[in-house]
């Protein structure tokens, strides 16, 4: 389906659409697609169905489809919804889109080429960042892609501090679909609807709020820096890691060696864990906490001294008594 210049309505247009009906709708005319973006949690799923729903109280046909199968690790969600006078297909090419919705930065560059020439990207400046992303776990360095990227298409709103502003951060996503209505060809009144439909009652008027902020939104006079969360402060605390060698299974088990995510553990030349990295250690506790044996102990040290009571975590014996 191609998509067509006439859905993206001019948002220095001051009808009141608080007072359209569907019947001042082309439903003869409106199609497009819409890819709406973001990782697990953020709402992707819910939005999708949102403005699927205004569309079919529209008189469209739509299509709607979705893949979310890491989403509730953090992974990647993506929902396309295709609307018209008939839709025959459930997914868009590249470069066809009339609008990619990003609940995430790093999704609104992954998803970027499926937008059209002449369509808008509405981005959410919020940046999360992957475990995979950490460059180094102690100092809490990352790497993340292009920090100066622009495109007169995109939009980049701080959805997440509006959505706060709106009481509940976890609406930041309808703050968003408040923005892509005033670039839609539907009245209001239907969004409202919709958001009746698929909030949770406790969540609505948080969600309305943000709405009508996302609506209210207007691009400012410079451009806009991608906000940027904090990054963790530099491990001060250090930890030694031993290892009971007479209660190690050595490579009968090797469990510490398989599960430290800073690669602390070797097998050493005698079949017994040796913490060759230990200066890597950021006291996670795995590796004790998953030890058959009760082989391994983490303790948190200040000047090379152990920490009275700062163990990174207690055996089971411990905690039992």
């Amino acid at each position: 389906m191609a998509t067509k210049t006439g859905l993206l309505l001019d948002p220095t247009n001051t009808a009141d659409t608080d007072t359209a009906t569907t019947d001042t709708i082309d439903t003869t005319g409106p199609s497009g697609s819409v890819m709406i973006v973001g990782v697990g949690g953020q709402g992707v799923i819910m939005a999708s169905n949102i403005l699927a729903d205004v569309c079919l109280a529209n008189g469209l046909d739509v299509k709607n489809s979705e893949v979310h199968g890491m989403s509730q690790r953090g992974g990647s969600v993506t929902c396309q919804v295709r609307f018209g006078p008939e839709v025959h297909s459930t997914l868009m090419e590249p470069g066809t889109g009339d609008f990619v919705i990003a609940f995430e930065w790093a999704e609104a560059l992954r998803w970027f080429n499926f937008l059209a020439p002449q369509g808008i990207l509405i981005t959410s400046s919020q940046r999360i960042i992957p475990p995979a992303a950490l460059s180094d776990h102690q100092t809490g360095r990352f790497d993340y892609p292009l920090d100066g990227w622009s495109d007169p298409r995109a939009l980049v709103v701080d959805a997440l501090g509006l959505a706060e502003e709106a009481g509940d951060v976890r609406a930041a996503s309808t703050v968003l679909l408040g923005l892509l209505s005033t670039r839609m060809p539907f009245p209001v009144k239907s969004w409202h609807e919709a958001l009746q439909r698929w909030v949770p009652t406790k969540a609505i008027q948080a969600n309305q709020r943000s709405f009508e902020l996302g609506r209210e939104w207007q691009p400012a006079a410079e451009v806009l820096t991608v906000t940027k969360p904090p990054r963790p402060a530099e491990l001060t605390t250090k930890f030694s890691v031993e290892v009971e060698a007479s209660w190690c299974k050595g490579a009968a088990c090797s469990i510490c060696v398989d599960v430290c995510p800073e690669r602390v553990f070797v097998m050493g030349p005698e079949s017994f864990a040796v913490p060759a990295r230990a200066h890597s250690c950021t006291g996670c506790s795995l590796c004790m906490k998953l030890c058959p044996d009760f082989a391994i102990e983490v303790t948190a040290v200040d000047a090379g001294e152990p920490v009275a009571g700062a163990s990174g975590t207690q055996h089971e014996e411990d905690q039992h008594g």
